[in-house]
């Protein structure tokens, strides 16, 4: 199951990612709470404040939360760089980034200036520990795989979108809107979810699903020249933006990246070596399938306000697959980390977390995914039902976070061979 380059005696301590995966779900309900407040042409419009505001939301207080977490976990893992003073470090990153994003909320929904000076403070304070820690350990790491080269360009491109996002909050705070602010702030989309998110989900992919599901590895090819490609266009988009040039061409480019990523990625799965049943498969290609509609939606569909693209992209594809992740990560750690201390008599990994309570989140927020696309082409009361599954969905979320977790604390509470007497 484990494959070369996995350092699991390096882990961090389990609280770690665990903080951050269950902070995810409430920004979340969050969300679907704005949706049923606001109106929907006003939420849905990407220049309105409450759409900034929900937008960011979701980008900070859900994305990059699961993804902290998920790397503090994998840089000792996957890469052997471990972070010195763990607990300390996750606090530190946890808690400005949680205060960041309620601040940063906040600004955009009552107009007030204090806050946005708190949130560029906390939020600077999160990203910046985190990137330059990250920095500084993957570029140590001397067992160099495909999986840590794309977490040294995503740290790469945490550090330029933090900077540009930066700019972007100072310009708003004093006033300073240049002719060339609404540039920055198309690099600043593309950075954080292209680089940022999509390219970290890329490179991890490579080593998690064969791993996880026992399944084809990616093509060397694909591991080694994919995410640096995607890298290089990230940064050419500088050019497209202030030269002028043909911006097509640039979709086209993408579009084909990461239709080869999700080719290779569905190919991996539908031909998995050992093919049982298994829930946490169905988010994955969830997330697959909408990557290639959404590269197919930007580019044969007029982007008049973008709403189609954006639920496809970050509903679709990057919250889809972060869940599943998760349904993985949790269990995983839980039975990781209480093997490691001895225990005998403990849940497998899929009796972590129950199976059937996965599937009714998976259902209903299916559902919500659904009455959001739909919201596209109908009326208003289509973006309301979505909205109420949408939260329902993360509530069930959140508990199923809860009680995996609550698992591994209830057994670890026991002496180790305690349970292996009571086996």
């Amino acid at each position: 199951m484990f494959n070369q380059g996995l350092s699991l005696e390096q882990a961090p301590p389990i609280s770690v990612p665990f903080r951050f995966f269950l902070t995810a779900p409430i920004f979340a309900i969050l969300i679907g709470v704005m949706f049923l407040v606001y109106p929907a042409e006003v939420i849905t419009n990407r220049y309105s404040n409450e759409a900034i505001a929900m937008v960011h939301m979701f980008t900070l207080g859900v994305l990059s939360m699961i993804i902290f977490g998920a790397m503090q976990q994998m840089m000792p893992v996957l890469a052997g760089a471990p972070i010195k003073r763990a607990k300390l470090f996750a606090s530190v990153v946890h808690s400005f980034l949680t205060l960041g994003t309620i601040f940063f909320v906040l600004k955009f929904l009552y107009n007030k200036e204090e806050f946005l000076i708190a949130a560029i403070a906390c939020l600077c304070i999160s990203f910046l520990t985190f990137f330059i820690t990250a920095i500084k350990l993957l570029f140590k790491v001397k067992y160099v795989t495909s999986t840590v080269n794309v977490m040294k360009l995503f740290a790469i491109t945490g550090v330029l979108t933090t900077l540009l996002g930066l700019h972007l909050a100072i310009a708003h705070l004093t006033g300073n809107i240049t002719s060339t602010h609404y540039s920055f702030v198309n690099i600043h989309i593309l950075l954080g979810i292209f680089g940022f998110a999509a390219l970290l989900i890329i490179g991890v992919s490579f080593q998690v699903i064969p791993m996880f599901y026992v399944a084809l590895d990616f093509p060397k090819s694909v591991q080694n020249r994919l995410p640096i490609s995607i890298f290089v266009l990230i940064l050419s988009y500088f050019a497209f933006a202030f030269l002028n040039l043909d911006f097509y061409i640039y979709k086209v480019l993408f579009a084909i990246f990461f239709v080869i990523y999700a080719f290779h990625g569905l190919n991996s799965l539908n031909n998995r070596r050992r093919p049982v049943s298994d829930v946490t498969l169905w988010y994955w290609k969830v997330s697959l399938y909408s990557l290639v509609i959404a590269m197919l939606n930007w580019l044969f569909v007029p982007q008049d306000s973008s709403y189609l693209l954006t639920i496809l992209f970050a509903f679709g594809f990057l919250f889809s697959l972060l869940q599943g992740m998760i349904y993985k990560i949790i269990p995983f750690l839980c039975w990781f980390h209480l093997t490691s201390k001895g225990y005998f008599d403990i849940p497998t990994i899929k009796e972590v977390i129950n199976e059937d309570l996965i599937k009714i989140h998976f259902y209903i927020y299916m559902l919500s995914y659904i009455f959001f696309l739909l919201y596209g082409f109908f009326n208003e009361i289509f973006v309301d039902i979505a909205a109420t599954l949408f939260i329902l969905s993360n509530i069930l979320f959140l508990i199923n976070c809860i009680l995996g977790m609550k698992k591994y604390a209830s057994i670890s509470k026991k002496e180790p061979l305690q349970t292996f007497v009571q086996s």
